[in-house]
């Protein structure tokens, strides 16, 4: 009995991660349903805040808030462009700082690392 529900543990821990990766992309797909404006205007919003070559970009609840999210990199740095997903105004502009950024390109780097290692879902 012991060794029945242990193993029963251990297969439910190992199905974590595929199941996190598939909550991210509904969660993502649930936002969009949210989000009055599309990715692409408010790509526009953020270039006309800051022009330059956006590095990435995502939909994302912050602070309550439901907002598109622009890594754009420009002659003086990198500047996170928060959009407001409902109106499309610019609600954010600041400059990262290096130590930042490579604190964000670290964790990006994992949780892509962690969707790969999940087994895919038949």
């Amino acid at each position: 009995m012991k060794t029945t529900m242990l193993v029963g543990i251990l297969l439910a821990l190992l199905t974590l991660p595929a199941w996190g990766g598939d909550q991210g992309k509904a969660s993502q797909a649930a936002l969009s349903k949210e989000a009055k404006i599309t990715m692409e205007q408010a790509q526009k919003s953020a270039l006309a805040k800051e022009a330059g070559k956006i590095q990435s970009k995502e939909l994302e609840r912050e602070k309550g808030r439901l907002i598109y999210s622009f890594d754009i990199k420009t002659a003086d740095g990198i500047h996170e462009v928060n959009v407001d997903a409902m109106t499309g105004e610019v609600v954010e502009d600041t400059v990262e700082s290096a130590a930042a950024e490579a604190k964000e390109k670290a964790a990006d780097k994992k949780q892509k690392k962690n969707e790969k290692a999940a087994p895919p879902n038949n």
